[in-house]
């Protein structure tokens, strides 16, 4: 049998919420009041303490302490139409729900300088196909978290410039999971398929760094880039082995003295088993934005990011004990473009609405190396927001988006040698709130 074993070790196929939603596993759910936006003028509208995240040379503009506490809710499905396969089996279907939690505080330290704290999940996924459907073999169960906690400070030199510079502290962990056809090819069923299990974690810090300009009282210009992390993930692979990969049993591979197919299933998956490790380097992204306020009431804002998600091409997950090459993942990402127009107007003292219309690319739309981990397309943003106002010190964000994702095609044979052909049907749906406190 010349078919390698697949461990699907997919370390950026990953995930906090579901299916998420920048481009690929890029979360930009920080900040619900800027949601309601699409996210347009992330950098450039500063009015609560999540540009601590987004602009932290912002927090010079922001007059005393600033808590901000928020929460998105993020629903998705995707599912998948198989129209090419080397086995019959069901549809696959993943219904997730995810909740990214953030917090951020600002604090005044003296004149013309600010100090910055943030949690929140830059990067993430989470998806669940379960173990019937065609693309078992590729996935089944996928989970990535990076958990950042950001400390940055900001200097105004003049009302015109205001600068920032944050360091970050990231923690990655992924869970994937797979099955494996423990009959290699004779007669793959998901009845006596075994499975592979794999968890891994690193951290690494992280800066960024920021501008604010503000020609004048009605416009800001904002510019960030932040650096992406550099991971080299240590982790176990184990396999639960059903009785079909086992000394002797299976299928014949030849004439007597000729092993089993149990018996080369056995053998391969206990080569496999044990420590691995994968290097993942996460894209760097730059960010440019513009606010300009028509009048003391009603605002045009807009993005223009990059995400070099070229930084990602081929993942190679080895064995750490012999070397062993257990699967390799072919992403080839490319970089992409997010483009991003909002609107804000407060139409009363007490209340201020918000709209916003984003497209965002996707790093890999080729069906070639599109993964059923990551079933990623090109998609448009639709949102709207509200800011309530209680009192000076205190107000609430409340933000809902629709993403149209692009049905994401896939046409590939695995390391395995398994034919799969198919569309992903994507559904996205985010509600998110955060409480204001200004003190």
């Amino acid at each position: 049998m010349k078919k390698r074993l697949s461990v699907q070790l997919a370390l950026l196929a990953l995930g906090t919420p579901t299916l998420v939603w920048a481009s690929s596993f890029q979360l930009l759910e920080q900040s619900p009041a800027h949601m309601g936006k699409a996210f347009a003028g992330t950098a450039s509208d500063i009015a609560d303490a999540t540009t601590v995240y987004f602009n932290p040379a912002g927090m010079t503009r922001l007059e005393g302490g600033h808590f901000t506490l928020g929460g998105n809710l993020v629903s998705t499905q995707a599912e998948f139409h198989p129209y090419g396969a080397d086995f019959s089996s069901a549809n696959g279907e993943t219904n997730e729900d995810g909740f990214i939690p953030n917090a951020y505080l600002v604090l005044p330290l003296a004149e013309g300088f600010s100090l910055g704290l943030g949690a929140g999940g830059p990067f993430g996924l989470s998806s669940d196909f379960g173990t019937q459907w065609p693309g078992r073999y590729g996935a089944t169960y996928s989970e990535l978290e990076v958990m950042n906690i950001n400390a940055t400070v900001a200097w105004a030199p003049s009302e015109l410039f205001s600068f920032g510079l944050g360091i970050n502290f990231q923690r990655m962990e992924v869970t994937l999971e797979n099955q494996v056809d423990s009959t290699l090819g004779a007669n793959p069923d998901p009845t006596t398929d075994s499975r592979a299990h794999i968890k891994g974690d690193d951290d690494d810090y992280v800066l960024d760094a920021s501008i604010l300009f503000t020609p004048s009282r009605y416009t800001n210009i904002g510019l960030v880039w932040r650096e992406g992390g550099e991971f080299n993930l240590q982790g176990q692979a184990d396999f639960t082995l059903n009785t079909a990969c086992s000394p002797g049993a299976g299928f014949p591979t030849g004439a007597p003295p000729a092993p089993t197919t149990g018996t080369l299933c056995a053998g391969a998956l206990a080569m496999l088993q044990g420590e691995v490790a994968a290097s993942v380097s996460l894209p760097d992204t730059i960010t440019l934005s513009v606010s300009q306020w028509i009048n003391d009431y009603w605002a045009i804002h807009a993005d223009i990011a990059q995400t070099r998600w070229n930084s990602i091409q081929d993942i190679g997950v080895m064995n750490v004990e012999n070397q062993i090459l257990v699967d390799e993942l072919r992403l080839r990402y490319d970089d992409t473009m997010r483009y991003a127009l909002g609107t804000s107007l407060r139409t009363s003292s007490l209340t201020t609405w918000r709209l916003g219309l984003a497209f965002d690319e996707a790093p890999q739309t080729d069906p070639e190396f599109v993964t059923p981990r990551i079933p990623d397309q090109d998609r448009i943003w639709a949102a709207i927001g509200v800011n309530l106002k209680f009192s000076d010190a205190l107000s609430l964000d409340i933000s809902y988006a629709h993403l149209f994702v692009d049905d994401a095609h896939l046409n590939q044979t695995n390391s395995s040698g398994y034919h799969l052909q198919g569309h992903f049907e994507n559904k996205v749906d985010i509600f998110a709130a955060q409480l204001n406190w200004r003190f």
